[in-house]
């Protein structure tokens, strides 16, 4: 169970007061080391990128990353409280407090998990169909420049992702795998993963071509999980939070934590594997095949021409 770093993690983020010293206070207060801050000003506010790398028995192994999407975590003065697209900051942190406690016990993961998010309490919202969205402080490029590392061997896009009409569910969803501008099948191992965390059918949820391409080249996007594509060569899956009902990005009182702690011990059980290469994101010689046979999508992950 990791309820108890969900609440840590919600009450701590809910602080309209909350920067990111304090978050990177309480990672370095379990265990963590290595824990970067970096501040980063747009046109109307501010933000704090938070990075941390939980260490792995073999630093050998390849890195998985965990990236927790969003705008922002509150939309104030407008509206007071956590918003509903504050969850995937609040999984980041979740995952990194219950690694650091298990490691602390003596449950070392093999390989290195190195999560990213950024704290925002004061974001402002943006237009959208259905619902409105929250606004990234910054340009979705900016965004990725800071969030998406090298070193991420491969990635999980924690975003919610309750205001569509696509996925009619609650609870947590899977995208299919995002590489290079290619969308690949969604790996069965995950699948698994997914079905047994959560007790039930996995359920997925579907992207268009338009999805992974960059934010701001002014096409629709159903929203920003997988923003992260477009800036590495490395494969990222999105989980999605989602909802039955079309919920606002900026509505609050709308995070549930039986949600977020599946989507957190999903995360987990992936973090688990990846390093040993037990739940791969993609197989290797399929996707060359793909590639060797019609091409390069790698374009999809730029501007492309106007």
């Amino acid at each position: 169970m990791a309820f108890k770093q969900v609440l840590e993690a919600y009450e701590l983020l809910s602080s309209p007061a909350i920067d990111g010293a304090g978050v990177a206070g309480l990672l370095r207060s379990r265990g963590i080391v290595d824990v970067v801050v970096e501040n980063a000003r747009g046109t109307v506010t501010s933000t704090d990128f938070v990075s941390c790398v939980i260490p792995g028995a073999d630093p050998r192994l390849p890195a998985l990353g965990i990236i927790g999407r969003l705008g922002g975590l509150g939309a104030r003065p407008e509206v007071i409280g956590l918003v509903s697209d504050a969850d995937g900051a609040i999984v980041a942190l979740a995952v990194a407090l219950k690694l650091a406690d298990m490691a602390k016990a003596g449950d070392v993961l093999p390989g290195p998990v190195r999560i990213h998010t950024h704290i925002c309490p004061r974001a402002e919202t943006r237009p959208n169909h259905p619902v409105p969205m929250m606004r990234s402080p910054l340009p979705a490029r900016a965004m990725m420049q800071r969030e998406v590392h090298p070193d991420m061997a491969a990635i999980l896009s924690v975003d919610t992702s309750r205001g569509n009409r696509i996925v009619n569910r609650r609870g947590v969803a899977l995208t299919p795998v995002a590489k290079e501008g290619w969308i690949l099948r969604v790996p069965d191992s995950l699948l698994d993963l997914m079905a047994w965390v959560s007790g039930e059918l996995p359920t997925t949820m579907p992207l268009t071509t338009q999805d992974i391409t960059p934010q701001e080249n002014g096409h629709a996007h159903i929203n920003s999980i997988m923003q992260p594509a477009t800036a590495t060569s490395a494969p990222v899956i999105g989980v999605a939070l989602t909802a039955q009902s079309v919920v606002p990005g900026s509505a609050a009182g709308a995070s549930n934590a039986i949600d977020i702690e599946t989507a957190t011990r999903f995360c987990i059980e992936v973090a688990k594997r990846f390093g040993v290469g037990t739940c791969p994101f993609y197989d290797t010689a399929e996707f060359d095949a793909l590639v060797s046979r019609y091409g390069s999508m790698r374009h999809l992950q730029t501007m492309g021409d106007e």
